[in-house]
């Protein structure tokens, strides 16, 4: 072996002594090309805060399909917020005021999620957001201003977000421009879907004043951070053991307030042969939720609730009418008129 060789053979062991030393030695291995992280934007933190927001509190899957941040004035605010929202005025540090809109679908969904422990896909009535209603939503708005401020923390701006929390209901937008002061204020308009499966999509818009930020005032020495609490329970299992009245109904019928004068205790009322096998069970209002048969069960009148359609394929003689599924139960009975503020009651009639 020439010494041109042994230089050769000494220079690649070394060579190799090194790659098993820098193998073996984690500081000095090379760090893996990584992809970058994701740029944290407001639409990006936005979307986290909410869906983590509605996790936490009623393990609810909420989905951001868009999030727009914004800036507006109050002469524009009534025209960009959701149709009949749940409107709600939130207070900062400074005596700062803002406003949250939840669109009647993202109520409805908070609301249901926490008494029935789902959302339903049922179709909503066309009404104002109630104080209760706002009541039940609080916690949900104060969380997600919560994990806001927390995700918004590392973005140049939005400082002055913090702070903020529900304050209190308002039935109609218009004071908004008499209780908010008249600056630029931020906005984050958030289209979501809420609910297993997206049965629910609806807006959610956050309007926060622009500004420096304001501290709060100390009034007592710093103190650790409390612990998250815990999940507020579900309304399910009470709502579950909600008393219902209903009324069992042989049948209607309309007599003349000479012969409802003329009965007296004893006398018997003729009522149709059909009545005992074609009896309702209704609510408080009138409208039918099954049919039945009355019959006798533990010495008491009781009745037999019957599937309308195995009835009409077994009794062919004297078919069953269909149920009326309780679609629209503020839909006027005709047998039982609304009593007005003079009268208890609809004079004239007589159930059976």
């Amino acid at each position: 072996m020439t010494a041109g060789d042994t230089e050769r053979t000494e220079t690649r062991g070394t060579v190799l002594r090194g790659l098993l030393k820098r193998r073996d030695d984690p500081v000095a291995a090379e760090t893996p090309d990584l992809p970058p992280a994701p740029k944290v934007t407001p639409a990006r933190a936005a979307a986290a805060a909410i869906g983590r927001a509605a996790e936490a509190l009623y393990s609810l899957p909420l989905r951001s399909l868009a999030v727009t941040p914004g800036v507006l004035t109050l002469a524009e605010l009534p025209e960009l917020l959701p149709d009949m929202p749940l409107l709600a005025l939130l207070q900062g540090p400074g005596e700062q005021l803002g406003a949250i809109a939840l669109s009647p679908e993202v109520a409805a969904a908070l609301i249901e999620v926490q008494a029935l422990g789902r959302v339903t896909a049922r179709p909503l009535d066309r009404r104002r957001p109630t104080r209760s209603d706002a009541a039940l939503c609080a916690d949900f708005i104060d969380r997600f201003l919560t994990e806001l401020t927390s995700e918004m923390r590392a973005i140049p701006g939005y400082a002055p977000i913090a702070g903020f929390r529900f304050l209190t209901h308002l039935e109609d937008a218009r004071p908004l421009a008499l209780m908010l002061e008249d600056v630029a204020h931020r906005s984050i308009d958030m289209q979501v879907r809420l609910g297993a499966g997206d049965v629910r999509e609806g807006r959610v818009m956050l309007i926060l004043p622009q500004g420096q930020e304001v501290a709060a005032p100390v009034t007592a020495p710093a103190r650790p951070a409390p612990r998250p609490a815990a999940p507020r329970p579900s309304l399910a299992p009470p709502m579950q053991e909600a008393v219902v009245e209903l009324q069992g109904v042989l049948c209607r019928k309309t007599v003349s307030l000479g012969d409802l004068r003329a009965m007296l205790r004893g006398r018997l009322l003729y009522l149709p042969k059909a009545a005992l096998q074609d009896a309702t069970l209704e609510t408080g209002d009138g409208q039918v939720l099954s049919r039945g048969r009355l019959g006798e069960a533990e010495g008491c009148h009781a009745l037999r609730l019957s599937d309308p359609a195995s009835r009409a394929a077994t009794d062919t003689a004297q078919p069953l009418r269909p149920a009326a599924p309780p679609v629209d139960l503020s839909r006027p009975d005709p047998f039982r008129s609304p009593p007005s503020a003079e009268e208890g009651a609809p004079k004239g009639r007589e159930t059976a």
